[in-house]
């Protein structure tokens, strides 16, 4: 780079001691000035970052977003990119660019020509990794500060934002490696070993990216849903390429791959809405009044705060047990779905109470023993 070589040129002659040769083996020479000018760069690159970063939290953005999280978010990840730009640029000046003997090539044309070098490779690397970063942080402004506004499913904002990271993430790597200069050509190599390496060890990893994005398409389940997976219950929480993670009850996550949500039964309570039928059986004496029984079920019902008006609370007469009368009461809640192990444990105890004050009787099971006349005698013979 000219400024950098009229930098150190510049340095050298105004302090000589400075621009002292400094050898190391038989190849490698450089001066404490091509020492001091990096580390002052980063320093100052750092510096603007924070300045950058700063400005953008507490000036600029909590105009326009109002959730404290995504702000930091944006303002440390343009810090990062200022970085990343910046070691770059001086990775290039000290001399790892495209004439350096350090950039030591990987790959040639037929006519010799370096096609593929170190130093593409790294900061090929690298700016894919910032693509990748930024894009995700880019979708959680998308679906908290634009999607939000219009939408009240997660899920589906989460789904739509999915899809346009990963859109932006393709079409971004497109236009770096096209920018970087590199050979496609001299990826072929690369690509073979990468479907050759999908042929025979990477099935399941690609066989899971797939299913997520028939996931993120088709839509089966998304973020918010109630599930069951075989013997796995619980609330999808995210969905990434590879895997979907549940949270149950018991706040334990459990990482289910996404192939599983595919080729497996899948229990969706929330895939319509967030409305689900809970049933609680129950039997009373029989020497009790079914439609009192059915009064006073369905008051229990009406006064729980989280049960739903519409549709309304019912209660079955089942049929004759052993020792009871059964009854069904079955009622509807929105908000008790994954937790209606709970929700009936309410009614239960409501249940208990409103029948101890009418004097019903809840019975327990009985069983009649009958003994035969004349068992235990003896027969004419004494037998």
């Amino acid at each position: 780079m000219e400024i950098y070589d009229l930098l150190i040129n510049f340095i050298n002659s105004k302090v000589p001691i400075l621009g002292e040769p400094i050898h190391i083996g038989d190849n490698l020479k450089f001066t404490v000035t091509e020492l001091i000018i990096p580390v002052v760069f980063l320093i100052l690159t750092n510096v603007f970052g924070n300045i950058v970063r700063a400005t953008l939290i507490n000036r600029i953005l909590p105009r326009y977003v109002h959730d404290r999280k995504t702000v930091l978010s944006i303002g440390n990840t343009t810090k990062y990119i200022i970085l990343a730009i910046g070691l770059v640029l001086v990775l290039t000046a000290i001399g790892l660019g495209a004439g350096s003997d350090l950039n030591i090539p990987l790959s040639k044309d037929k006519e010799g020509a370096p096609t593929l070098r170190v130093f593409d490779v790294i900061r090929l690397i690298l700016f894919l990794s910032l693509l990748v970063f930024f894009s995700g942080k880019l979708k959680s402004i998308f679906v908290k500060q634009i999607l939000s506004k219009y939408s009240e499913d997660i899920g589906v904002s989460q789904s739509i934002g999915t899809i346009i990271q990963y859109f932006f993430i393709v079409l971004g790597a497109f236009i770096i490696i096209q920018g970087s200069g590199i050979n496609l050509g001299s990826l072929n190599v690369l690509a073979g070993a990468l479907g050759v390496g999908i042929g025979f060890g990477l099935q399941n990893i690609a066989n899971n990216f797939i299913s997520g994005l028939i996931i993120l398409f088709e839509r089966p389940v998304k973020v918010g849903d109630r599930i069951e997976v075989g013997n796995v219950a619980g609330d999808i929480v995210k969905i990434s390429s590879r895997a979907t993670m549940v949270n149950t009850n018991d706040n334990i996550s459990i990482i289910i791959p996404n192939a599983d949500l595919i080729n497996k039964q899948v229990i969706n309570w929330s895939h319509n809405d967030r409305r689900v039928r809970v049933h609680v059986p129950l039997g009373v004496s029989y020497k009790e009044d079914p439609a009192k029984v059915r009064e006073i079920l369905v008051e229990i019902a009406a006064n729980h705060p989280e049960i739903l008006k519409r549709p309304k609370p019912e209660v079955l007469f089942i049929g004759y047990g052993d020792s009871s009368i059964d009854f069904d009461l079955m009622i509807w809640t929105s908000s008790y779905i994954n937790r209606p192990i709970i929700l009936k444990s309410q009614l239960y105890y409501l249940i208990f109470e409103k029948f101890k004050e009418h004097n019903i009787e809840i019975p327990f099971p009985q069983r009649d023993l009958h003994i035969k006349s004349g068992w235990g005698k003896q027969d004419d013979n004494g037998e």
